[in-house]
């Protein structure tokens, strides 16, 4: 059972980080462009991905600790 949640997180936190990636790279063209509207959207909806990216790799990491526990 450990197992499987910790893949489950495993593959939510990756896609979040790749998300979060993307994220970032719209901050960087909307400070580019100097869209000061669109720059500020971008950086508070990277900042909510970051947060959830945190904790995911947390989770992921209490998981894998878990198991490791459990299953020796």
């Amino acid at each position: 059972m450990w197992q499987q949640l910790w893949f489950l997180t495993n593959m939510v936190f990756v896609t979040l980080a790749i998300v979060y990636l993307f994220v970032h790279r719209s901050v960087t063209q909307a400070r580019l462009e100097n869209d000061a509207l669109k720059l500020t959207r971008a950086r508070k909806v990277r900042v909510v991905v970051g947060i959830f990216t945190v904790v995911a790799f947390i989770a992921m990491a209490s998981l894998f600790l878990v198991n490791m526990r459990v299953n020796g």
